[in-house]
């Protein structure tokens, strides 16, 4: 589906050393720039910089690209693929990628069209999950640090987060109107482990 006009679609894709198969962080941007290859820089700028989505991952993790597909009115999106070389600053042994963190991106609307979600993998140790799939304090803490210092640099950057909507799939009982993208104003950290299945190989 093409993404709105003016808005960005962002892929963020990461690969553990060793693991073929890659994972991928998704979110929407709405960029002051027209150029793809020029919003992707300053995305990937904003996660590998100091204290920002990187300084959290496994230092075992390279973001290898980030691709940026930009709505335009009236035709298909331009794409643009920058390749990435940041690697994770954590020293640490993570859980495998289907054991992830999730990351609630909250806005000023309310409903279900006013949230959304996003998961970050390898980012947490077995030591820091109970029997229960509670994280422990400190690594909510480390990881809600980062995301506040990624949502920030996003929009000083002139790509400040947006949830993207798509029409209601048919057979929804109460459809809801997409209407404009809205912007993240906060990124909140679940205490709870998540998972996604997907992302294991097999």
């Amino acid at each position: 589906m093409a993404t709105v006009p003016g808005f960005a679609d962002v892929a963020l894709q990461l690969v553990l050393s060793g693991l073929n198969r890659p994972a991928y962080i998704t979110f929407g941007v709405d960029p002051t720039d027209t150029d793809p290859m020029t919003i992707a820089g300053a995305i990937n700028t904003a996660a590998s910089g100091a204290g920002s989505l990187m300084s959290i991952m496994d230092n075992a993790v390279l973001l290898r690209s980030v691709r940026v597909s930009l709505g335009t009115d009236g035709s298909e999106d331009v794409v643009g693929v920058l390749t990435g070389s940041t690697l994770g600053g954590a020293a640490r042994t993570s859980l495998p990628p289907n054991c992830a963190m999730l990351v609630h991106k909250l806005t000023a609307r309310g409903g279900r069209r006013g949230r959304g979600r996003m998961f970050l993998p390898w980012c947490t140790t077995e030591a820091e999950v109970d029997e229960a799939g509670i994280i422990t304090p400190t690594n909510v803490n480390q990881v809600q640090t980062a995301m506040n210092a990624f949502r920030s640099a996003l929009s000083s950057a002139g790509n400040p987060m947006v949830i993207l909507h798509e029409p209601s799939q048919p057979g929804v009982g109460h459809p809801s109107t997409p209407g404009a993208p809205n912007v993240v104003t906060s990124l909140v950290v679940d205490p709870l482990i998540s998972t996604q299945r997907r992302r294991l190989g097999r």
